[in-house]
């Protein structure tokens, strides 16, 4: 089980995907999760599950096409299953990104993170925010 988070991490990393796409599944395996499918640790490769959610018959070919590298384990019509057997070059991961429709991880340049550390900064750590008391309503006479 361990391994397999590691495995996933690592392909989150080859992925450059922000790390809220990481979560478990309904079995409580860990997955990549995106708008259009997942990804999930298969033994000495990874598994890419597509799910067409407009019931459109061309997206799936489409994305079999656009993922020709991987091999595709289960074909039906608007959905089906690819395996991948090594992590995926900088190419095929944007391609993967791009199907699955996984977010792509912030990239900071130093200015930017200058900014931020110094608007952090003058925030401070002082008096919390002001919140507004819950107004209850009345009772009906």
């Amino acid at each position: 089980m361990k391994y397999e988070r590691a495995r996933i991490e690592a392909l989150l990393t080859a992925l450059d995907a922000t790390r809220r796409a990481l979560r478990r599944d309904t079995c409580g395996d860990w997955v990549i999760k995106g708008n259009r499918g997942h990804i999930c640790a298969d033994g000495c490769g990874f598994l890419i599950i597509v799910v067409s959610m407009r019931r459109s018959i061309r997206v799936w070919p489409n994305i079999k096409g656009k993922l020709d590298f991987c091999r595709v384990t289960q074909d039906g019509d608007d959905e089906g299953c690819l395996h991948l057997d090594h992590l995926p070059m900088p190419k095929e991961a944007d391609l993967i990104r791009h199907v699955l429709r996984i977010k792509r991880k912030r990239q900071l340049t130093p200015d930017q993170r200058a900014t931020m550390a110094a608007r952090l900064k003058e925030k401070g750590r002082g008096a919390p925010s002001r919140v507004r008391p819950i107004r209850q309503k009345r009772k009906k006479r």
